[in-house]
């Protein structure tokens, strides 16, 4: 189960709290935190600003303070920037993670299916310039 899966019902759930929006959870758009910000998982408001009546910031507060207060072990911090709730996933949530799935050896693994899969690699340099020995090495 991916972290996403587990942050979107808990942002659904708190939306209904805060606001009795009804919010599907396919609605939302969870991505990643850019490098440059403080975070993990970065929750964009704008689709839901209109149908709350709410600034981007104000909302962003709202359900950042009750995420985290409601959820301590898996939420640390948050923070607002420009309409983007940015989550800080805490560590008490990746220590459990660790301890258990640390001796499942198939952890990542999916189930056999009963298809065959082959992988195909394929070569593609530069086709501006013309191919040389470091280009052969990697191919072969």
């Amino acid at each position: 189960m991916s972290i996403v899966s587990i942050i979107r019902p808990l942002v659904v759930k708190a939306l209904k709290d805060l606001y009795e929006a009804d919010m599907a959870e396919q609605d939302l758009t969870i991505n990643s935190t850019k490098p440059e910000f403080e975070g993990d998982y970065t929750i964009v408001l704008f689709s839901f600003v209109k149908q709350l009546k709410k600034s981007p910031e104000q909302l962003g507060n709202e359900l950042g303070e009750k995420l985290v207060n409601d959820n301590p072990t898996v939420f640390s911090a948050f923070n607002v920037i420009k309409g983007f709730l940015n989550l800080t996933v805490s560590e008490a949530y990746w220590l459990d993670f660790l301890q258990k799935n640390y001796a499942d050896f198939s952890f990542g693994s999916m189930p056999a299916n009963g298809q065959k899969v082959m992988v195909v690699e394929y070569a593609s340099p530069n086709t501006n310039k013309p191919l040389h020995l470091g280009h052969l090495r990697n191919i072969f």
